[in-house]
């Protein structure tokens, strides 16, 4: 009986993706042609961050990754939108 238990536990973890490894997050930041944009805003579905005053890109986006609701299903995708152009 025993083994029985252990058996459908394994089968139901399996089902249940429980110790599948996390999905990726990724990250898409617009270019042009002098390099890398700097960000003003990041969007990941109904998930918005606008970047405070003074904030560097690497704390930004940081901040992004750690108050970042990720789906346990699929990959992750964070758009970073760029600054306006002056």
């Amino acid at each position: 009986m025993r083994s029985n238990i252990s058996r459908r536990l394994r089968q139901l973890e399996q089902k249940a993706h429980i110790h599948d490894p996390p999905q990726p997050v990724i990250c898409v930041t617009c270019v042009s042609p002098q390099g890398p944009c700097q960000s003003r805003r990041a969007e990941c579905g109904d998930q918005v961050w606008e970047r405070a005053r003074g904030e560097t890109e690497e704390n930004f986006r940081s901040r992004v990754r750690e108050g970042l609701q990720r789906n346990e299903r699929s990959p992750t995708i964070v758009f970073f939108r760029p600054e306006p152009t002056r």
